[in-house]
């Protein structure tokens, strides 16, 4: 809602005022219409110049009557506004204009559902990878916080279809369910299901009970921050080697390649050929960890005769060089 929108009703009673004031001036006085319309401002406005014809005693108990309600009437509209100014409220409307036509531009986007403690590693998660995505939250401060780094942020209830639709719920990829609360975890997955069927969704559980409540409201993926770290502790302790591995090429870290998974569409040039004759290494640099098989198996030590299918997703280890050539590659 425009700021300038709560004045509406203080002014439509000032044009009621002004309406009562040149009928009056024209039946008490017998004035003309412009007479009575130049009385009424002159009264309004506080100028001070002379009335148009000498006031008759009951002229003069309307015309006090006129100026009490009308003056302040006018005075508490300019006050309104001069307090919206400086409130900032006008430029705050243009900023959320401004997000809300970005918004609208975005396609194919992430959605982050509560922007706490996992709702921040996402969100910088998301930032070294280029992702774009919008944060919907119920604290006024993360608007603040996210307009420095012009983030799109929605304050609000992120269960309300209202709210995902400002979102563009229906135009997402993804949306991550990461609020404190488990139930409002299960009412966003419900909302964002019904509102986008081929969203992929990924759902924090505080509780193990709450796994298969998220699977069933919709969720693709449901993750435990506390069954994951009691895992990555005990990882660490036994492997740390390796953990230390894994956390530089998913990561980043300071390695030049990372870990990257590309889908084969049916019509690219390698479907029905196996990894040696496709020569992904040797033409593009590119290390093929895995592949996921479109029936959702996987096949994790593919070798030179493994077969690459249509609708098959390759895990591959690659500098950001090396995966843009096997993406031309693939194309």
């Amino acid at each position: 809602m425009h700021p300038f929108r709560r004045l509406l009703p203080a002014a439509l009673l000032l044009s009621v005022i002004v309406a009562i004031g040149i009928a009056g001036y024209v039946t008490i006085e017998h004035w003309s219409i412009l007479e009575a319309a130049y009385m009424v401002v002159i009264a309004l406005f506080t100028v001070g110049f002379e009335e148009v014809h000498p006031l008759s005693r009951p002229g003069m108990i309307f015309t006090m009557l006129l100026v009490i309600l009308g003056v302040g009437t006018a005075v508490y509209i300019a006050g309104q506004a001069v307090e919206i100014i400086v409130e900032g409220e006008i430029f705050g409307y243009q900023r959320k204009k401004r997000m809300a036509k970005q918004i609208s531009a975005m396609k194919d986007h992430y959605i982050i559902c509560g922007f706490g403690r996992v709702g921040h590693r996402v969100a910088e998660a998301f930032d070294s990878s280029g992702i774009t995505y919008v944060v919907i939250d119920a604290k006024p401060e993360t608007e603040r916080e996210l307009e420095a780094r012009e983030i799109p942020a929605i304050i609000g209830d992120a269960t309300s279809d209202e709210i995902l639709k400002r979102a563009g719920i229906e135009r997402a990829r993804c949306l991550v369910a990461c609020s404190d609360s488990d139930v409002a975890n299960v009412y966003v997955t419900l909302s964002a299901r019904a509102l986008n069927p081929n969203l992929y969704i990924v759902a924090r559980a505080g509780l193990h009970d709450i796994e298969n409540k998220l699977i069933m409201a919709g969720a693709n993926r449901v993750l435990s921050p506390y069954f994951i770290a009691g895992r990555r502790m005990a990882a660490m302790a036994t492997r740390p080697v390796t953990c230390d591995f894994l956390d530089l090429v998913t990561h980043g870290g300071q390695v030049e390649f990372s870990i990257y998974e590309i889908a084969v569409p049916s019509q690219s040039q390698i479907t029905s050929r196996t990894l040696g004759e496709a020569d992904i290494r040797g033409l593009t640099g590119a290390v093929v960890l895995a592949i996921r098989r479109a029936d959702g198996s996987f096949d994790l030590q593919p070798n030179s005769s493994s077969r690459i299918e249509s609708g098959d997703i390759l895990v591959i280890l690659a500098a950001p060089d090396q995966i843009e050539k096997l993406e031309q590659m693939i194309e």
